[in-house]
């Protein structure tokens, strides 16, 4: 099923259903110690804004919710983006692949990036 997200989309009519499950993987990326990495922000935060707020706001996040969402027990999930994947996306959906045990394809506007149920991306990190 193919779906399209802009960051911070929140007009989907299961929004709820998505939004729960990003805060669902947020606590599991950051009970494996993963730190939020603002470094790709271009802008100040609003005032009802946080870092992870905005991060995880991001459409790569946003359609790798949405897979889990619509079968909690994917083993392969596709995305692709217009703009190149910002690092903690890249660092956090390593870390979701593992974690979640699925495959996990980034077309991103530079490279195809696979990232491995082992945490690592075909990348290597040189993106």
């Amino acid at each position: 099923m193919n779906k399209t997200f802009r960051a911070h989309d929140s007009f989907h009519p299961r929004f709820k259903e998505i939004s729960n499950e990003i805060e669902k993987i947020s606590k599991e990326l950051l009970s494996y110690g993963h730190k939020y990495d603002s470094s790709c922000f271009t802008r100040s935060l609003n005032e009802n804004e946080t870092v992870e707020s905005v991060l995880c706001g991001h459409s790569d996040r946003l359609a790798i919710a949405w897979n889990f969402v619509v079968n909690p027990n994917r083993s392969h999930i596709q995305a692709t983006k217009n703009l190149r994947v910002c690092r903690d996306c890249h660092e956090s959906t390593k870390l979701i692949a593992m974690i979640r045990q699925c495959e996990i394809i980034v077309r991103d506007a530079n490279r195809i990036h696979h990232f491995h149920k082992n945490g690592q991306c075909s990348c290597n990190d040189c993106f």
